[in-house]
């Protein structure tokens, strides 16, 4: 195949519908002017901008991928800072699974929300729950209160800020990831687990956790990510080509949220990734 004919994809990216600081319709724009094709929009626990991007993806020839990025449980792997999000790709919006997994995490993210305002607010910060819904709607992130903490002169930086915050010890309620493989399967899609670096566990442990997701009904591995060094990306390749898991990328671009994150930064194109891109 012709390097010139090669289309440039990103499959991981967020809106002001979760915690970005562009709107779907933007997003799209900037995959325009950035060469990408295919493109998948992946907010957290919500599918409200994915028609919206369609649609404008539709106006400029971008393919956009229905997506959503959610965080599953993990007390399984034991004590430790651990992250488990799983993507889920190509599903249908409007299924009765996709609404059930969706309703879930708003509730979810709505009473962690309520909660981080309310401690903030103990310790003196003026930061109300109800501004926040005002300025970034419902479903906003800890990436949006730590913008409003650096802001109001706060923390200099966002990692001190996101620290701060998760220090204060508010978790959110999260699904097993058992269960989200399932309604994300359920609604036709294809579900990925995401940068699995931040699962913090070995190589071996990852590999044994996606064999036994895959006969759960998991289908892909995020092989591609920003936080991914290249022995990240050669191992992680081998397991997917291995246990026969589709290979997925995208920059989790967040806009301002994420300044070091741009929008098609990792350059991958068709050939890196073995997803269905139609």
């Amino acid at each position: 195949m012709d390097s010139i004919s090669l289309q440039k994809v990103d499959l991981h990216c967020h809106s002001t519908h979760s915690d970005g600081t562009l709107t779907p319709s933007e997003i799209v724009e900037l995959a325009k002017r950035r060469g990408i094709k295919h493109l998948s929009l992946t907010d957290h626990d919500t599918v409200s901008g994915i028609e919206e991007a369609i649609k404008k993806g539709k106006e400029l020839g971008i393919n956009v991928i229905p997506g959503i990025e959610v965080t599953a449980d993990t007390s399984f792997l034991g004590e430790g800072r651990r992250e488990l999000h799983i993507l889920g790709y190509h599903f249908n919006p409007n299924s009765p699974s996709m609404k059930q997994l969706v309703e879930f995490f708003r509730n979810s993210r709505i009473e962690r929300n309520r909660e981080l305002c309310f401690r903030l607010e103990e310790k003196g910060y003026s930061i109300s729950y109800e501004e926040m819904v005002k300025e970034f709607g419902e479903n906003f992130g800890k990436p949006n209160l730590a913008r409003v903490l650096i802001d109001l002169g706060h923390f200099e930086e966002r990692e001190e800020a996101i620290d701060f915050l998760s220090s204060l010890g508010v978790d959110r309620k999260k699904l097993d990831y058992r269960e989200v493989l399932r309604l994300i399967v359920e609604s036709g899609g294809i579900p990925v687990i995401a940068h699995p670096v931040t699962m913090n566990i070995s190589y071996r442990e990852v590999y044994c956790f996606l064999r036994k997701a895959k006969e759960l009904g998991l289908g892909g591995v995020e092989v591609y990510h920003y936080r991914h060094g290249a022995p990240d990306v050669r191992i992680l390749k081998e397991m997917s080509e291995e246990l026969s898991l589709f290979i997925t990328g995208g920059s989790d671009f967040h806009g301002k949220n994420k300044p070091c994150v741009d929008l098609g930064m990792l350059n991958l194109t068709e050939l890196e990734i073995s997803l269905p891109l139609s």
